[in-house]
């Protein structure tokens, strides 16, 4: 401690037993949750909080958190003692918990469906030593050209059955996450409409895993779906980036001096004057893994490297055009299926034999309903690298975002009969049914719903041997499944067949 400092303390506790406190946020829509600290002078040993002046004690803890879930003004009291000494001090109006259907200002805690849709009218800031954790199945409608500004920290993690969705009436500005120090998560989301990126990192660690980006705008040198600026910290995993749209570099994701890793996303039907999906400059040397990249419309390329080398593996590219137009820029690529062909170990050419693809290029086709999954023939299947982790199945990783599951076999002699057909319809919204006919003597057969993860969803039991299975897009626990790719596999003591399918809720 500084003589300063040290001096300026003793000030402090010289003027005896005086109650004070502060809070990290004091305004914001429910659930508001605050973090009250004590400022009192003295040396008090015990504390009584009210945080709503009922006359009831509700923390007994120097520094206590508390969670405002109703709307309205609450006045705080803190009592602190010191042997016999006490003293009081009860501040008025201190926390206001606002309606959510009218949202502005600064915002912490947790945002849940159970207030109902929450709309943003202006700008929302959550400070630096803040949290806004943000509960599945929350609806977010974003109004009057606003933005919500990340200084501390956003958990906003939904799940597959339940997305965080962002949109609006109108426009947006997207998420903007700067300086943060914290772990930021975005997952299982679902934007659309921003006329800025999305999602705006900027020097701040973040993940954004399992989202859908679709249909959002830029006009700037940023990217309309993801924006990285100054970043070595983010990971972009699981990610269904369609149709969005810039007038000026990338209709997908756009970094700057920002190294991240890019894997398992799929980044379809985007459209920009530059680069149809990807622009990366000022030495962003990103990792790309896993992905597939197709049908995207641009005037240049495909991606766009301003001095930047990335390191593009296992990854499917489908242009109609440049790949990559570099300047000062040297892309590593390896085992991946190309367009038109690039040099590097492992590499191929050919037709990567999508089930359902969109019918061209940029967003004048809906990426999001298009089934990219692999066919059974697709020369991108085990033809990853070896080195690779394997795939779900055990298999030698395929190229792409999608991988096809396989079971394995020796000697099947049924492999060129069909037992299992298509489901129809496909994609579908409400439900789908999947037709079968078994060989004489076929035994323990069940056809098994798996997600792209190689999670089981759900599980039919055969007990025909000729008919169909209908299946209304919940899981085995009787909930409802997200929007996405699944794959179902016959399965008997002497067969095994996989198919896919797509369901759109």
């Amino acid at each position: 401690m500084s003589g300063v400092s040290a001096a300026l303390d003793a000030a402090i506790q010289s003027l005896g037993l005086y109650a004070n406190f502060d809070a990290n946020i004091t305004q914001g829509p429910p659930e508001l949750i605050v973090q009250f600290t004590s400022t009192s002078s003295g040396n008090p040993d015990t504390w009584e909080w009210d945080f709503n002046n009922d006359g009831t004690i509700d923390s007994y803890e120097e520094n206590p958190e508390w969670g405002f879930t109703t709307v309205g003004s609450y006045d705080v009291s803190l009592t602190v003692y010191e042997g016999a000494d006490s003293d009081e001090l009860l501040q008025e109006d201190f926390i206001t918990v606002i309606d959510p259907s009218n949202v502005s200002g600064q915002a912490a805690g947790t945002w849940s469906p159970t207030y109902g849709t929450y709309t943003i009218t202006g700008d929302v800031t959550v400070p630096v030593g803040t949290v806004l954790s943000i509960e599945p199945s929350t609806n977010i409608v974003v109004n009057n050209n606003s933005k919500i500004q990340i200084n501390g920290r956003i958990e906003a993690q939904g799940s597959e059955r339940g997305l965080i969705n962002f949109s609006t009436d109108d426009q947006w500005k997207g998420i903007k996450i700067v300086d943060s120090q914290e772990d930021n998560l975005i997952a299982h989301c679902y934007f659309t409409g921003s006329t800025e990126s999305a999602v705006d990192i900027d020097n701040s660690s973040v993940d954004v895993l399992n989202s859908t980006f679709y249909e959002n705008t830029n006009t700037s040198q940023k990217g309309p779906a993801i924006n990285v600026l100054d970043a070595s910290d983010v990971l972009i995993e699981g990610n269904i980036i369609s149709n969005n749209n810039s007038s000026v570099t990338t209709g997908g994701i756009a970094l700057d001096n920002a190294a991240v890793e890019i894997s398992h996303n799929i980044i379809v039907n985007n459209q920009a004057i530059f680069a149809g999906a990807i622009v990366m400059k000022n030495g962003s040397n990103a990792t790309l893994i896993n992905n597939t990249i197709a049908n995207n419309e641009a005037n240049y390329a495909c991606i766009y490297l301003l001095a930047s080398y990335p390191n593009v593996l296992n990854t499917i590219i489908i242009h109609d055009g440049l790949i990559f137009t570099t300047f000062s820029s040297d892309p590593i690529v390896s085992y991946s299926c190309i367009s038109g062909g690039y040099s590097g170990t492992g590499n191929i050419s050919d037709d990567p034999q999508f089930v359902n693809p969109t019918a061209g290029d940029g967003n004048a086709y809906n990426g999001l309903i298009a089934d990219w999954s692999l066919q059974a023939t697709s020369p991108c299947i085990d033809t990853g690298d070896p080195s690779s982790p394997p795939d779900p199945d055990g298999t030698i990783a395929d190229m792409g975002a999608l991988y096809y599951h396989q079971q394995i076999s020796v000697d099947d002699p049924h492999s060129n009969m069909i037992y299992v057909r298509q489901n129809t319809p496909n994609p579908f919204s409400g439900s789908t049914a999947i037709s079968y006919s078994l060989p004489k003597n076929s035994n323990n057969d069940v056809i098994t719903i798996y997600n792209v993860k190689g999670d089981v969803v759900k599980e039919f039991v055969l007990e025909d041997t000729e008919g169909e299975i209908v299946w209304n897009g919940f899981d085995q626990n009787n909930k409802a499944v997200a929007s996405g790719v699944y794959f179902y596999r016959l399965q008997g003591d002497s067969i095994s067949q996989t198919r896919s399918m797509v369901f759109m809720k």
